[in-house]
């Protein structure tokens, strides 16, 4: 799976074939087949693999705040522990958001994740409103949909641009910022 993540990320849904999946991960095609009928579906599988590892376990972790600093702090503490763990999945998740808008056929996976954390957001959001943390007069969507593009591009930049020690760095300037601290 690590592989397929990688070699996704490295040439977009398009130009990756299981063979070169299957010599990179030293199997045989037929081995990658065995256990995927075709590329689609071992896409779906990452998407989904992705969505479980780090979306879910990120929105998990972010539940247990009681601010909205300390959701999304942890939300991105999550996803950073992941990719200390294994870069290929933030590479893979925006290299796929990509791929799933230009092809129709995983336009779906694509778009269940980002509502997944859109929906996070938007809760996160209310509930600080409800709480009187941020001003109830804010404009929930587009304050959403701008949380959506920071957590993106985080991604975008975790998985091609920036180290995991410049992402960490990152991440607690973003936390510092949130908590109103950094200026």
């Amino acid at each position: 799976m690590r592989t397929a993540r990688e070699v996704f990320s490295e040439h977009g849904y398009e130009r990756t074939t299981f063979r070169e999946i299957a010599e990179r991960a030293g199997l045989t095609r037929p081995a990658v087949n065995h256990y995927f009928p075709d590329k689609a579906s071992l896409y779906r599988s990452l998407f989904d693999s992705a969505r479980d590892v780090v979306v879910q376990a990120a929105v998990a972790r972010a539940g247990e705040q009681r601010t909205l600093a300390g959701q999304l702090g942890a939300f991105l503490d999550a996803a950073t522990q992941v990719d200390s763990q294994d870069r290929s999945f933030a590479k893979f998740m925006a290299a796929s958001v990509l791929d799933g808008f230009r092809h129709p056929q995983l336009q779906d996976s694509a778009q269940r994740q980002i509502d997944q954390v859109r929906e996070f957001l938007r809760q996160a959001l209310a509930a600080a409103i409800d709480r009187g943390e941020i001003r109830a007069d804010i404009d929930l969507p587009a304050v959403t949909e701008m949380l959506v593009a920071v957590l993106w591009g985080m991604g975008l930049y975790a998985g091609f641009l920036g180290t995991h020690d410049q992402l960490e760095s990152v991440v607690a300037v973003l936390s510092r910022l949130l908590e109103g601290t950094l200026w």
